[in-house]
């Protein structure tokens, strides 16, 4: 699914669309492009999953932030502890 953050997040604020598929279409992507791009160095797709507590509150009615349930990237160029730069 190509849409950006802010049509992502209208999906998923709409209920149309869950964090987890989201999650899931994301990380094909990487799989899928990744070899040939290098572009992400360290993934860390078991806190990408924590998209479960992003569908939790979008099912309980929560207050959602303008990007609720929708995943992105950080370059790595600052230290982040525990994980490779």
């Amino acid at each position: 699914m190509m849409k950006d953050a802010t049509e992502l997040a209208a999906l998923v604020r709409t209920k149309q669309i869950s964090p987890v598929e989201i999650v899931r279409d994301h990380l094909r992507r990487i799989d899928e492009l990744n070899p040939k791009l290098n572009a992400i160095v360290t993934l860390v797709a078991d806190k990408a999953l924590e998209a479960k507590r992003a569908e939790a509150a979008v099912t309980a009615g929560d207050r959602l932030g303008p990007l609720h349930g929708v995943p992105f990237t950080v370059k790595d160029a600052l230290d982040t502890a525990g994980v490779p730069t």
